[in-house]
């Protein structure tokens, strides 16, 4: 029987030794937690959480079952120290180490490439298989100071200033693509918040643990980064300031201002529902991983483009008219709201299955009011500590959600007789296309852009490449040599804009006449400038200002205002 409070660990049929750390998943595939190598264990076999009462662990759908000391494991089950968790033909025992336990050891951060975990009081350094997936999390619980795991408090007792990160982090490496560079992600379990480091910054991290001064600090700095090294630091160690990741300082307050009538009314509301994150799991473990075979996403993108010609038929035969239902405004308009709306929640449960398929749970969910319009959200910030292409896949399963019903919708609106029904299917199918153009607009901060990123390995993308197109047609010089990835991608950006706003010019002229018989036309004339509006702005941003100041200026006298 597990004592009260005790840390426990994961032994191996081979020996390796895993500290029960956080959240973890054990199984065959390579970024699984605790990795086995084994046909009967099943890619992502079981997971382990930690709950009030301490770590739990749980089936994630295996092939072959989970069973806990011979009992075939129905639900989740508090992991305890004797205990034998048998994987298909593996068995793992469970150990106690007689420390004190909590979601990973206090004082015994690793991950590969880093320096050695700094030892505390009582602390224990993890044994780790070598042939453990190079993303290891190393973490540092929340309380891990408090229980007096860590080094003496800043400042020290003799007055020298010695940094140390306050507890409650975790820094995980991704994966080596392709000879590209090593990235981490830092993420602040007290706030959520997430950073990425490159592998210098992340090997600076562990130094501080409040067992070195400033000048010690800088020294090791240097022997880690070379002549940059000082420099790095001292930019970790005021970020880590502002963002009251140090002990004994208090995050810098933001500057806030009484909003506008106009910004109060288009403030973002949100209602977290507390269940959302395990229904995803559960959803997953009982039909949501019949979606993710092989069969299931090749009949997915079959289907996502015969809609599309399916839907340009309809519009074509003018099967139905966006925004009209029974011949009237109001109500179709309501439709398509409510049709968004459902998206919306299909969009989100696309993602949170999608974390649940890679063995990661979604954060804080549930609906979100803008203006008047209803929306769903599931965050999905665990993506950041898988694969590349993985990450890829959770940002894609929203926007397939939407071709996949809007397609859907569209086949039903074909073969349905004519009447409300078919107006009410052409709303939901029209609903559908409109969310996922949104969500791909890679101008947008949406699951496009994400994509992009992860496809092209160009973090900050839409910032540079936006700079780097108005450099250019400004005329200003510039010592960077021009990349030719932010060139297409800001070109890419501005096709999107201009073949949605296409796609508005289409339907105008399609539906004009029809829809002035229903409604004014000032109104009617509205709604499409409006959405104009909206689809050409970042095409206005982009091009229309920076060559209205070279008009203006000219680019000698940009250049100069600049210098």
């Amino acid at each position: 029987m597990t004592a009260a409070g005790e840390a426990l660990v994961l032994v191996l049929p081979n020996g390796a030794r895993f500290p029960v750390v956080d959240y973890m998943t054990i199984g065959r595939a390579d970024e699984a937690t605790v990795r086995i190598d084994d046909r009967t264990v099943s890619r992502t076999h079981a997971r382990i959480d930690w709950s009030p009462e301490g770590p739990m662990i749980a089936d994630a759908g295996s092939r072959f079952g989970t069973l806990i000391s011979g009992q075939k494991l129905e639900g989740p089950r508090r992991l305890l120290a004797g205990q034998e968790i048998r994987l298909g033909n593996v068995v793992v025992r469970v150990e106690g180490v007689g420390r004190p336990a909590g979601p990973a050891p206090a004082s015994a951060p690793y991950a590969p490439g880093l320096p050695g975990p700094p030892m505390g009081p009582g602390g224990f350094p993890p044994q780790v298989d070598e042939q453990a997936p190079s993303h290891a999390t190393m973490v540092v619980p929340v309380g891990a100071t408090q229980l007096g795991m860590r080094a003496p408090a800043l400042p020290s007792g003799d007055g020298t200033l010695r940094p140390r990160l306050r507890s409650g982090w975790a820094l995980k490496r991704l994966e080596d693509e392709s000879g590209q560079a090593e990235r981490y992600v830092l993420r602040d379990l007290v706030s959520g918040t997430f950073r990425r480091l490159d592998a210098v910054d992340a090997k600076l991290v562990p130094l501080l643990d409040g067992r070195r001064t400033v000048n010690e600090l800088l020294v090791e700095a240097a022997n880690v980064g070379g002549p940059s090294g000082g420099g790095r630091l001292a930019r970790l160690i005021a970020d880590f300031g502002e963002r009251g990741m140090l002990d004994g300082i208090e995050p810098t307050p933001q500057e806030t201002t009484s909003p506008s009538v106009l910004g109060r009314a288009f403030k973002r509301r949100d209602r977290t529902i507390d269940g959302l994150p395990e229904y995803f799991q559960t959803a997953y473990g009982h039909w949501g991983r019949a979606l993710f075979s092989p069969l299931s996403v090749t009949f997915v993108v079959l289907l996502s483009f015969a809609g599309l010609f399916v839907f340009s038929y309809l519009v074509g035969a003018r099967y139905g008219t966006p925004l009209v239902v029974a011949h009237r405004l109001v109500l179709g308009g309501a439709v398509f709201i409510a049709g968004r709306f459902l998206l919306v929640c299909f969009h989100e449960l696309a993602h949170g299955l999608a974390l649940a398929h890679y063995g990661r749970r979604a954060g804080p969910s549930g609906f979100r009011l803008l203006f008047i319009f209803p929306y769903a959200f599931v965050d999905s910030s665990e993506a950041y500590f898988e694969t590349r292409a993985h990450r890829i896949w959770i940002s894609l399963a929203g926007p397939l959600s939407d071709f996949t019903m809007a397609a859907l919708f569209s086949i039903a609106c074909a073969v349905a007789p004519r009447g409300n029904v078919r107006d009410v299917f052409f709303q939901l199918a029209f609903a559908g296309y409109v969310g996922a153009f949104f969500n791909l607009n890679p101008f947008l901060d949406r699951d496009g852009y994400q994509i992009l990123v992860e496809w092209r390995r160009e973090p900050g993308l839409k910032q540079r490449a936006r700079q780097q197109l108005r450099q250019r047609l400004t005329g200003r010089v510039t010592g960077e040599q021009t990349s030719p990835v932010l060139m297409r991608y800001a070109t890419a950006g501005l096709v999107w804009s201009a073949v949605g706003a296409g796609f508005i010019a289409v339907l105008s002229i399609r539906y004009y006449d029809e829809l002035s018989r229903l409604a004014p036309h000032g109104v009617v004339l509205g709604g499409f400038i409006a959405f104009f509006v909206i689809l050409l702005s970042p095409i206005f941003v982009a091009l229309v200002v920076p060559l209205f100041q070279r008009a203006r200026y000219g680019s000698l006298e940009v250049n100069r205002v600049v210098q």
